[in-house]
């Protein structure tokens, strides 16, 4: 082997073990840098001569290597939208249980409870003043927390409006960042860039589902919901459609090119929608119908009876009671407590059959077919109950993600013993081939100084 071959050998080996330095000196200071994915730098050891150069060989550094678990990443992307929506699922409906729960003095049921307790105290003391007035304070209290639960879960529908359109104004973001990586990958697949657009897909799997689909050099086509999201030279924007026509909102999804509306299976947006579109209409329509029945059984009771003075045929709540927007105490009462019934048309006063009537309702099945309270404890459970399953769902979800993220992590993360390893021994390789080097100009100098 010549000169000039071993000067050679010694300038790639060089070359190539300060490239795996610096990447692994790169791992190194990413270890603690989520979405960084471990690098290697492939150095080909080829057979020299029988010179006495072999163990060192011909090093070059070709293109870095990210090492990568596909199977791992690829399920991640798939199980991140069922996270997503568990999470975001289980966060709305304890805000929904925090308006309609069960405790607290202010809540429905104990509010409800004191309004019947009310006409046993006027059924105990039918003649008395004060009582007929704490009957009423009791009635505006009722009507009053009907009133704010209802404005508080249509003002909680009104609230979540903007966090539906940034997301799908974050989608169309990243789709358009995904494209631009997509134009840049063919050329120059770093990567920096692939770490990039895997950062960037893993965001987007956790507000919609998604399926991918990669190219040999890096570039990746997204379906969402059996439509076109991204693709090599194209993204298809979103665009969500809010319905104000009712008192209640409603939202839909379509792409703005073709108002396709892709099925939404998972992810943030799909629990922000159904929570939007269906759980609270649902749980306010309920709430509705206990506040409807309620007002129209007492007023049936009430209009029957006769008061102190003698006066019968008033209603105690108004008759235009639809929901639990539009619970009122009849004005007339407010303003005149006396107007009160406590006795039936055959009986005298100070007697106290009406009272115990109105008193009595919470005991009847006067609210599709079971008692108020019993409707009201039904609503509440149904929240709970959907609370639970997301809640259960949400701890199962993790530890499948969990368990996903740790085989990808075993290929992909960075353990800084092994590459403290790794670069102790690339930095005496590469004092090796200093050493070739400084060996074979030693020798060129003594060559040189023959005579």
């Amino acid at each position: 082997m010549s000169i000039s071959s071993l000067f050679e050998i010694g300038r790639r080996s060089l070359a190539g073990y300060q490239s795996a330095i610096d990447t692994t000196t790169g791992n190194i200071a990413n270890a603690n840098n989520e979405g960084y994915t471990r690098r290697r730098v492939d150095l080909n050891n080829l057979n020299t001569s029988t010179s006495g150069f072999s163990s060192f060989g011909n090093a070059n550094a070709s293109d870095l290597e990210r090492m990568r678990q596909k199977f791992a990443e690829y399920s991640i992307w798939r199980e991140n939208h069922n996270l997503g929506k568990y999470e975001k699922s289980e966060s709305l409906l304890k805000q929904i249980e925090s308006v309609l729960g069960t405790e607290g003095d202010g809540s429905i049921q104990n509010v409800l409870n004191d309004f019947w307790n009310s006409w046993n105290d006027l059924a105990n003391d039918p003649e008395s003043d004060s009582v007929r007035a704490l009957v009423k304070n009791k009635g505006q209290l009722l009507a009053n927390t009907f009133n704010d639960a209802h404005a508080r879960m249509v003002t909680m529908q009104r609230q979540m409006t903007p966090e539906i359109s940034e997301t799908v104004n974050t989608i169309n973001r990243i789709s358009n960042q995904l494209l631009e990586i997509n134009q840049q990958l063919r050329v120059n697949n770093s990567p920096d860039l692939m770490d990039q657009r895997d950062q960037l897909i893993n965001d987007l799997s956790k507000m919609i589902n998604i399926d991918v689909k990669e190219k040999d050099n890096g570039e990746v086509s997204i379906l969402f919901g059996g439509h076109i999201l991204i693709s090599e030279n194209k993204s298809s924007p979103l665009q969500a459609k809010f319905d104000a026509s009712d008192n209640l909102h409603s939202v839909s999804l379509t792409f703005k090119d073709s108002n396709y509306e892709p099925e939404i299976q998972g992810g943030s947006l799909a629990a922000l929608m159904d929570v939007y579109n269906n759980n609270i209409p649902n749980y306010l329509n309920q709430l509705d119908t206990l506040a409807v029945n309620i007002a129209r059984e007492v007023n049936s009771v009430h209009s029957s009876g006769y008061n102190i003075d003698g006066t019968t045929g008033i209603n105690f709540f108004s008759t235009n009671v639809s929901g639990a927007s539009s619970f009122r105490m009849n004005s007339a009462i407010v303003n005149d407590p006396g107007l009160i019934a406590s006795r039936a048309a055959s009986e005298g006063v100070g007697s106290n059959s009406i009272a115990e009537r109105i008193f009595d309702l919470q005991y009847n099945t006067i609210v599709a077919n079971e008692t108020p309270n019993d409707f009201y404890t039904s609503l509440v459970t149904e929240i709970g109950t959907d609370i639970s399953d997301a809640s259960f769902l949400k701890s199962s979800q993790e530890m499948i993600t969990q368990q996903l993220m740790n085989q990808r992590d075993e290929v992909t993360g960075v353990s800084l013993d092994e590459e403290m390893t790794k670069l102790i021994q690339y930095e005496q390789a590469y004092q090796a081939a200093a050493k070739i080097i400084t060996t074979v100009d030693q020798m060129m100098e003594t060559v040189l100084s023959l005579k």
